[in-house]
């Protein structure tokens, strides 16, 4: 009997495994814990984002796929993205674009990872406001973690006023998270 709930706890670890990669949540943060992620979680459940600034190294990009990673687990349609890649796909005003933002605009949950670390064209700025402001319309929880605050994620993505309507869609759509300290990945001896 014990064997075989091992066998099945094993099954239910890939399963979800399986889950988390396909979601989106890299590699490296598919065992990702965070003391504050189950509450966030619950919050998540009831359609509040966050946006996670601070500076680099300080455990945002952990925090968040705590984050997705429970919502997963509860079946909740998530998926994860970095900007950087996500500037890249609409750079290349590929064929794909539509099912993508599709994509992101329909999930339960979608965490945009290190927004601001990318060099976003007019185009691709457009098309992260249409995520944005759908997702915003229909009152579904976003995620995004940052180097920059969402005063500065403005200024930061372009010039223009696209910047700035991302910013403050983001202000309403979601509670601040500041983390502050020092580069845990410089720091390790």
């Amino acid at each position: 009997m014990e064997r075989e709930e091992a066998e099945k706890a094993k099954e239910q670890a890939i399963r979800l495994a399986n889950k988390l990669r396909s979601s989106g949540v890299p590699e490296r943060y598919l065992g990702a814990e965070h003391d504050m992620a189950p509450s966030m979680a619950d919050s998540v459940s009831m359609g509040k984002g966050f946006y996670i600034d601070g500076p680099q190294g300080t455990g945002k990009t952990h925090l968040a796929y705590s984050v997705a990673r429970i919502c997963i687990a509860r079946g909740i349609k998530t998926a994860c993205i970095s900007s950087t890649a996500l500037m890249e796909a609409y750079r290349n005003h590929s064929k794909d674009d539509a099912e993508l933002a599709r994509r992101l605009m329909a999930c339960k949950l979608l965490v945009i990872d290190d927004l601001g670390k990318e060099s976003p064209t007019q185009y691709a700025c457009e098309r992260l406001f249409e995520i944005v402001d759908t997702r915003y319309n229909s009152m579904r929880p976003i995620i995004v973690t940052s180097n920059y605050s969402r005063g500065e994620i403005a200024r930061k993505l372009t010039e223009g006023d696209v910047g700035k309507s991302i910013a403050s869609r983001l202000s309403e759509m979601t509670q601040r998270i500041h983390i502050d300290g020092e580069d845990r990945r410089l720091n390790r001896g």
